[in-house]
């Protein structure tokens, strides 16, 4: 590294001053982001205007100085904007990411949640020149998160030379640390688990702002998000299968000659028994009840039976006793289709049509089910699987069998279900890409 010669060096000393204030500033007004901003180290560099990396946030201190004389209020906004990268993990990326897209979408939803908090000391000009995308944006999706906003930009309702200008006005930093590069020797972070120090960072300052504030802000939204249990739902859905004994010879542990020389000898008493059993995961009895209300349809519900129908029908899952009841329902049963092999499943997949209706209303599926147990046509019952937004009417008392609520929910508002209920929530994008 070269020497710096003294007038840098005094820039370097003036920069830290500079930004120590800013950080000072930031734990004043923000209690709830001590420990975000302190994890990360502040390090002086020429070679970056501002950069954050996870564990650290390069800054050039002349570039800092200039920046600090133009709006004292930058130096304060662009360092909280570039810990909320890592607080919302934007810096963890994927392989096949669109970058450009992705700096932007990000961008744009850590200067939304600076804005949404109203503190002066955080005020900026380039507000005033995001407003009008930021009230476009609302306009289309329910939250701005990062990944929403990035999914919307593919769209291609957005012109390249609009994504272009919200480049400009949006940008508090530079991403280049995200995707690789950078001087190693200081952004090493030692034993330090990187995305599990900073999942825990956003989880407490989700039950900090929540404590302190009583309004569902942007950054609360984020935070939901971010923390928000995500579910393996392919996993999830073999686990419901029923474990079942089916008979078959073991060729590899059955004598035949020890076997007939017993019946031989002894009548009907062999001198070995064969290994006739064996464990296998398949689908007996089981029911699955579609929310064909008018909040939960389309292309969601055709993607989640079309995966279901795949899972269940991978690796010989149905038995050759199945009992698979596919309900549709709203505030009643619409439709009931009778599944007892793969190839009624593919039938009632080309056939069937999913449509919205009215009010949604859970008991009559439970009442039918109950109905079903009762008359001896479900002896087996391995479970209920109900796909829904989970805005209605539950049963008052728990049924005598497993029930798993797979809800469709796009906000980081939480859905209530019963205790005696399992609750799996997806997301539009989540269940899209199963």
């Amino acid at each position: 590294m070269d020497k710096l010669s003294e007038r840098d060096k005094q820039a370097e000393q003036l920069s830290r001053e500079i930004i120590e204030l800013a950080r000072n500033s930031i734990l004043v007004n923000l209690r709830f982001m001590d420990r975000a901003v302190g994890n990360v180290r502040l390090v002086p560099d020429m070679n970056y205007g501002f950069a954050g990396s996870g564990s650290h946030i390069l800054y050039s201190p002349w570039t800092l100085i200039l920046t600090y004389r133009e709006d004292q209020n930058l130096v304060a906004r662009n360092l909280l904007h570039c810990v909320l990268h890592n607080v919302f993990r934007h810096n963890i990326t994927f392989e096949g990411i669109d970058r450009l897209r992705w700096d932007l979408a990000a961008d744009i939803a850590v200067e939304n949640c600076i804005s949404d908090l109203g503190q002066g000391f955080l005020s900026a000009e380039r507000e005033t020149q995001q407003a009008e995308a930021i009230s476009f944006l609302r306009g289309k999706l329910s939250h701005l998160t990062a990944e929403r906003i990035y999914a919307y930009l593919d769209s291609g309702e957005v012109s390249f030379t609009k994504r272009h200008e919200w480049s400009e006005c949006f940008a508090g930093d530079q991403h280049d640390l995200w995707y690789g590069g950078g001087p190693s020797d200081l952004l090493l972070a030692g034993d330090i688990d990187l995305e599990e120090l900073w999942k825990d960072i956003a989880k407490r300052m989700q039950t900090e702002l929540e404590l302190l504030r009583s309004d569902s802000g942007a950054l609360t939204q984020n935070l939901r998000e971010i923390n928000r249990k995500r579910y393996n739902y392919t996993e999830f859905l073999r686990r419901f299968g029923i474990r079942s004994e089916k008979i078959r010879l073991s060729e590899e542990e059955f004598d035949n000659n020890y076997y007939t020389y017993g019946l031989e000898l002894y009548g009907n008493i062999p001198l070995i028994e064969p290994l006739e059993y064996r464990d296998s995961r398949n689908i007996r009895d089981f029911v699955i009840a579609i929310d064909t209300s008018g909040s939960v349809q389309g292309e969601v519900v055709q993607r989640f039976v079309q995966h279901t129908h795949d899972v269940l029908s991978s690796r010989h899952s149905f038995d050759v006793r199945t009992n698979l009841y596919i309900i549709q329902c709203d505030d009643r049963i619409r439709d009931i289709s009778l599944i007892r092999s793969s190839e009624d499943f593919d039938r009632y997949f080309r056939e069937k049509e999913i449509k919205g209706l009215g009010q949604t209303d859970f008991r009559p599926v439970f009442e039918y089910v109950g109905k079903l147990i009762e008359e001896r046509k479900l002896t087996d019952l391995r479970g209920l699987l109900y796909f829904t937004d989970g805005m209605g009417m539950f049963p008052e008392k728990a049924p005598g069998y497993d029930t798993a609520f797979i809800i469709h929910n796009d906000s980081p508002d939480d859905v209530w279900v019963p205790d005696w209920a399992v609750k799996v929530e997806m997301q539009t994008d989540e269940i899209m890409n199963l």
